[in-house]
């Protein structure tokens, strides 16, 4: 199961507000920008990166929808992510991510990790294969 947490205020004034969240990991992070309509993922990690165990997300600026089923389950599940949110995906778990606005999230990992750990599985593939009768 992906978790979404909301992530809260910690000061609110006339210049703004300011937001406040612990992260242990270092290194090389993703900024990304996506467009209102696009997608991005389509695919699942299996733990080989330290990065992507579980992949950690957050979004910074406007609404995503995240389409995702664990591997060996039936059912896609959409749950809908505002701005600001912190989304966790563990392992094994098909995701996709679809801009509802125009966003902004960064993802605690590398470029690198996504290549040695991204299975890519197309959205059409993933249905035929969840919906193949056994």
């Amino acid at each position: 199961m992906i978790t979404v947490t909301p992530i809260l205020p910690t000061g609110v004034d006339d210049r703004g507000s300011n937001y406040q969240w612990n992260c242990d990991r270092t290194g090389d992070f993703m900024l990304c920008y996506r467009h209102a309509g696009s997608s991005s993922g389509q695919h699942y990690h299996t733990g080989i990166s330290d990065y992507k165990n579980p992949e950690i997300m957050y979004l910074l600026s406007g609404k995503a929808l995240i389409h995702w089923c664990p591997l060996g389950e039936k059912e896609i599940i959409t749950t809908e992510v505002n701005a600001p949110a912190r989304v966790v995906v563990p392992v094994n778990i098909w995701h996709q991510l679809i801009a509802v606005t125009d966003c902004c999230f960064i993802e605690l990992n590398s470029a690198q990790d996504v290549q040695q750990d991204s299975v890519r599985v197309w959205r059409e593939d993933f249905e035929k294969m969840i919906n193949e009768k056994s």
